[in-house]
């Protein structure tokens, strides 16, 4: 029995490209309400949190809680997305770049960013929906 290459690699091709891990959906809808920053290190001891709030206004408030020192900080930020909303970045009062990450995913219940400008001192971060609105 001869096998016919001319069919035989194209469907080789669209099983192998279909098997591949597909690109984690973006649902940038979800983006509104309040996020928790996820320690995903378990020999991290965690002592405190980070919280981003995003508004339907394009404001956005940061909230860093230190509990060893009982410190809680707001930060008051703006924020621009990309035309293919897959790029968030943020914004201080006086409209100068603070934070800027690639949406890898965004879902009602978490979200990955991965750092975008690797030199500014930013990590890639995983947040998870806070109940607390």
């Amino acid at each position: 029995m001869k096998i016919n290459c001319r069919i035989l690699l194209p469907a080789i091709i669209i099983v192998v490209l279909s098997s591949c891990k597909k690109d984690e959906k973006i649902a940038i809808d979800n983006l509104i309400g309040k996020w928790t920053v996820a320690n995903d290190d378990p020999k991290m001891a965690v002592d405190g949190s980070v919280t981003y709030k995003f508004n339907s206004d394009m404001t956005c408030i940061k909230n860093i809680y230190d509990a060893l020192s009982n410190r809680d900080t707001t930060i008051y930020r703006t924020y621009v997305l990309s035309n293919d909303k897959t790029l968030v970045t943020l914004y201080d009062e006086r409209k100068i770049y603070t934070e800027q990450y690639l949406i890898k995913k965004l879902n009602t219940k978490e979200m990955k960013w991965e750092n975008a400008s690797p030199n500014d001192g930013n990590e890639n971060k995983r947040l998870v929906r806070s109940n607390d609105q």
